[in-house]
């Protein structure tokens, strides 16, 4: 059935900024688009803007025209966006304005294909359904009374995050709200301005948010983090901010869609859920990595050398894990670990440890060059204003030496003012 959007419907579905799109705006630009690939017979379209009220035109326009849909971030380079129309016959592509292309045209087989970011060379591109994308914001339809909510984009419109959200208030007929400008005070002055009542963000976007945001001035029924594994000082830092919201951290995926929620304010998972999942899901550890089944993962790569569908149906991630008691732990992804002279940190939990300290506000550790070791434990610290740096210092490196092996303390503790972040909201 799509995103049912009805013509004429005058319910609010985007705020942007200060202005508003309805449901029925939508629709009609939706109407339109729809014509005129229909009218071209062009079977693939590609959306590459951070404009929530296009994206859903995108979405809608081709689900009722039956072309393919690529959506795109907007920090992939020009030049590789060039090489995916190329390659998969793009007969249109959509970045505010109608770029015809004359292409090849590639038979449409009904899919939403969801990129990487590209950071590190070609994005790879994941194909999804759109009913295989709105069965968990369907499922929710089910459960929860609370439907419609006014609901904070913070995640990149074009991410799976950000798409999730979307399809979610979309779904539930609730409001999307987008700030003027990605920042954090952009999104703080729109939660407050269209009343926010549901805000998803990643555990660095929640630390920086919390440092600005008055909780007495926020309406919140719904925090949740994704993006990144969630930690225990971040999540025990929202819940005294929000006693009375629910928190929710979520595990979720370009290539396995949305795989589970944990409401319980514990980071990581229950180990039961390596014997029984909800909704579905089947989890379990190979090799220290996490492996996935779920009805909602994507059909695979369009074009990889490398797919991580294993022979036996399961999803491989990158994500290591530990099982610690009756919990499953998130350590980190493969990527980002630091080889210490042969022994592995994990940056995860040396974060965790040091955000648990007096003052500390972010923390980002990362590996360092040596030419003994071939790397060190290095760590960026941002602290409150009027914290003391020496008193910090010695706090921090007493807590790693008690709790940490001795190649895992950081060796250079710098203190900053901020930590850069991407685009999607994740420290580099």
């Amino acid at each position: 059935m799509g995103l049912d959007l009805t013509p004429g419907d005058d319910t609010p579905l985007v705020a942007r900024g200060e202005a508003l799109f309805t449901r029925g705006d939508i629709r009609a630009r939706a109407d339109d688009l729809s014509a005129a690939i229909t009218e071209r017979g062009v079977s693939r379209v590609l959306v590459r803007s951070d404009d929530s009220a296009l994206i859903f035109e995108a979405i809608d326009a081709c689900d009722r025209a039956g072309a393919d849909l690529f959506i795109a971030h907007t920090t992939i380079a020009q030049d590789r966006i060039e090489a995916i129309c190329a390659e998969h016959g793009i007969g249109l592509v959509l970045n505010g304005e109608l770029d015809w292309r004359s292409t090849t045209q590639t038979p449409a087989d009904g899919r939403i294909y969801m990129m990487t970011s590209g950071t590190t060379g070609m994005p790879k591109v994941a194909g999804h359904s759109l009913e295989s994308l709105l069965a968990k914001a369907k499922a929710g339809v089910k459960r929860r009374p609370d439907q419609g909510g006014r609901w904070v984009l913070t995640y990149q419109p074009t991410g799976f995050a950000g798409i999730q959200v979307s399809l979610t208030a979309a779904l539930w007929g609730g409001l999307l709200i987008t700030p003027a400008e990605r920042t954090i005070g952009g999104f703080y002055h729109v939660s407050r301005h269209w009343n926010g009542t549901h805000i998803s963000g990643t555990p660095t976007f929640w630390r920086s948010f919390l440092m600005v945001a008055d909780p007495t001035q926020l309406s919140l029924a719904q925090i949740t983090l994704g993006g990144e594994a969630a930690d225990q000082p971040t999540l025990d830092r929202i819940r005294k901010a929000f006693p009375d919201t629910r928190v929710t951290h979520t595990y979720a995926s370009t290539e396995a869609g949305v795989v589970y929620a944990v409401h319980d304010g514990l980071e990581g998972f229950p180990a039961a859920w390596l014997e029984s999942a909800p909704s579905g899901v089947a989890l379990r550890i190979k090799d220290g990595f996490l492996q996935i089944k779920t009805p909602n993962m994507m059909s695979g790569y369009l074009s990889a050398a490398s797919q991580p569908l294993q022979d036996d149906g399961w999803l491989a991630t990158a994500d290591l894990v530990e099982l610690a008691g009756d919990r499953v732990k998130v350590l980190g992804r493969d990527d980002n670990t630091i080889n210490v002279g042969g022994s592995k940190v994990y940056p995860l939990p040396v974060e965790a440890l040091i955000l648990k300290q007096d003052g500390v506000i972010e923390a980002r550790v990362y590996g360092q060059p040596n030419p003994v070791t071939g790397a060190l434990v290095a760590a960026d610290v941002v602290l409150e204003a009027g914290a003391d740096e020496k008193t910090a210092r010695k706090a921090i490196l007493t807590a790693c030496r008690e709790a940490l092996p001795a190649y895992s303390v950081p060796r250079s503790l710098n203190f900053v003012d901020k930590i850069a972040v991407s685009a999607a909201n994740k420290k580099g």
